[in-house]
């Protein structure tokens, strides 16, 4: 997660039973909120205008990003960043985030009606296929996976 993108992911870096290694894209993003946007786009780009999750998925990974931003922690003598990835899978696509960690759990909530935040990871829960994550020493990575209708 140091900047370079990462065009082929092992196996054991990706969520599921039926992994396999993966051709991925990913792209390093500074951990600030103008940056949200920008991977968003990178998503949207990745997928092309007439790819049908584009926008679910773009939405999505404004979400996770937003959380990697606001509640990623990160040691003091570097910069914080986060990391998006793309894959194509059989039925769709799937999408990561990587950033420092967090001591938090990430969980759907309930905000309530009025709230400007806590929607993100109960948007996920209702778009996704799928998604989930896992820590590592260094790293916590949030994954969510989208399916082509039909």
């Amino acid at each position: 997660m140091r900047g370079r993108p990462t065009w082929w992911l092992p196996k054991r870096h990706w969520p599921g039973p039926a992994a396999t290694d993966l051709p991925a894209i990913s792209h390093c993003f500074p951990a600030s909120r103008d940056q949200v946007r920008r991977a968003r786009n990178f998503v949207a780009e990745l997928l092309g205008d007439g790819y049908p999750l584009r926008d679910d998925a773009a939405l999505l990974t404004s979400e996770l990003t937003t959380n990697a931003v606001e509640h990623a922690i990160g040691p003091n003598s570097e910069p914080r960043r986060f990391l998006v990835t793309v894959a194509f899978v059989e039925h769709g696509v799937l999408v990561t985030v990587q950033d420092p960690g967090s001591s938090r759990i990430p969980c759907p909530r309930d905000p309530g009606p009025d709230a400007v935040g806590g929607h993100g990871l109960a948007l996920v829960n209702t778009l996704a296929a799928r998604w989930g994550f896992h820590r590592g020493s260094i790293s916590t990575v949030i994954w969510f996976e989208l399916h082509s209708p039909g």
